[in-house]
């Protein structure tokens, strides 16, 4: 008997204790170890019929844990998954700028007041009153207009008169008419003038009878129905038209935005059904369709901005909010689907392993090529994509799930778990 380095005794035809990081594993004899390796080594043996076909008994491919899954047909959509946030539709925002420069004597409603636009039974919220000597002069424009079309109306009736009884000769006449007429086009064009200035007729009929001040009045109301979105103006202060007084939202839609990669951009179509998944509200997905995709790329992120809108009539979107995207860029019908374990990928090559007809009850699985597109395809990677999309949208599929454009058909069985060792026995034989 000898010691070895460890200084553990070992005697013939006895195999010495394993120590394998302080832990002593097990004592057996040489002779039990060689004749369990040969049992495992034909329990793991695979026979090889061709390059591309394995050969194993129901023991062997137990042993190995293989499973395999039938193939079938079923309607699941491809998405891509995208981040979004959200912003005020911009065809429903009025900015409100006063028409003639002025003093802002009066404000009314205070910022994320809700206010009225014209309707058929409601009167435009007032916004502000502003003091403007335009607006006075414009008036007395028009009062002068007014009073010279009355004159010229009455010299029109003297003149015909005096015509008529050969007093005046004919061409006196006709200049009364001509002055009328330029009158009168001066007067609409001093009402129209007043119009701009947001007067309507009543008011307008009424001007004769002001005094003072009142005259350099007048008031801006709301010209659409929303929210106050921004408020730059207070009493007192000088207003003009370059000055935005009030931005008016309607808030009961929202756009929604989201940013596509470049390479994904073949993917993406308007029209395409979405949903968005606020960060506020993650349980409450709201549908919208894509209905407008940007024609420029930006260039520091390579991405393409694309939009839609979604609906806002409980009022719990806000502008600017984040969330998660996710496209339907196909619908999927009759899609070949097995799980991401059951396809090998070799270089830029996908493969699975088919199980064919039993020979001698012995089963065969064939390496087979075929072409694979990802479930969810955005953010780059499948894993990543379904880690980042909310749970109740991908509930019905496994987490990593794979398409199959072309190699596979419904009814074959391949093998769902354990296909990266069968391709390994079909490299170790090729080597």
């Amino acid at each position: 008997m000898t010691r070895n380095a460890l200084g553990i005794s070992v005697g013939t035809g006895l195999l010495c204790l394993a120590v394998v990081g302080g832990i002593l594993l097990s004592q057996r004899t040489t002779a039990s170890l060689a004749a369990d390796s040969s049992q495992d080594s034909q329990a793991d043996s695979y026979k090889f019929i061709k390059p591309d076909t394995l050969e194993s008994t129901a023991d062997t491919a137990k042993t190995a844990n293989l499973v395999t899954a039938v193939v079938e047909a079923r309607d699941l959509p491809v998405t891509l998954t995208l981040t979004g946030r959200t912003g005020l539709d911009m065809e429903q925002v009025t900015h409100v700028h006063a028409q003639f420069g002025g003093k802002v004597i009066e404000v009314k409603p205070e910022l994320g007041a809700v206010v009225q636009g014209p309707g058929a039974t409601t009167q435009p919220t007032v916004l502000c009153v502003i003091e403007s000597n335009d607006l006075a002069q414009a008036k007395a424009g028009y009062l002068q207009a007014k009073v010279q079309l009355k004159l010229d109306n009455d010299n029109l009736d003297r003149a015909a008169e005096l015509v008529k009884s050969t007093v005046l000769a004919e061409k006196f006449l006709l200049d009364a008419k001509s002055a009328v007429v330029k009158d009168a086009a001066l007067l609409e064009a001093a009402r129209q003038q007043l119009l701009v200035f947001g007067l309507h007729q009543p008011e307008i009929d009424q001007i004769e009878s002001e005094q003072g001040r009142q005259r350099m009045d007048y008031v801006i109301t709301s010209p659409r129905s929303g929210v106050i979105a921004e408020k730059g103006v207070s009493g007192g202060e000088i207003a003009d038209a370059t000055i935005n007084l009030f931005t008016i939202a309607d808030t009961s839609k929202m756009w929604v935005w989201g940013d596509v990669y470049e390479r994904d951009l073949k993917r993406i179509k308007v029209g395409e059904n979405s949903k968005v998944f606020l960060t506020s509200d993650p349980d409450n997905p709201r549908d919208f369709t894509i209905d407008w995709i940007s024609p420029e790329l930006d260039p520091n992120t390579h991405s393409i901005r694309v939009r839609g809108t979604i609906d806002n009539k409980d009022g719990r979107v806000l502008a600017d909010m984040y969330g998660t995207i996710i496209v339907t860029v196909d619908a999927g019908t009759n899609s070949i689907v097995v799980p991401a374990e059951a396809v090998v990928r070799s270089r830029s090559a996908a493969f699975v392993f088919v199980q064919v007809e039993p020979v001698g009850g012995k089963l065969r699985y064939r390496k087979t090529p075929v072409t694979v597109e990802a479930v969810d395809v955005g953010f780059g990677t499948t894993d990543t994509a379904v880690a980042a999309s909310p749970q109740q949208e991908l509930s019905d599929r496994p987490a990593a799930l794979l398409r199959i454009s072309s190699g596979l058909k419904p009814g074959d069985i391949v093998v769902s778990h354990g296909a990266l060792g069968l391709f390994s026995e079909l490299e170790q034989d090729a080597q």
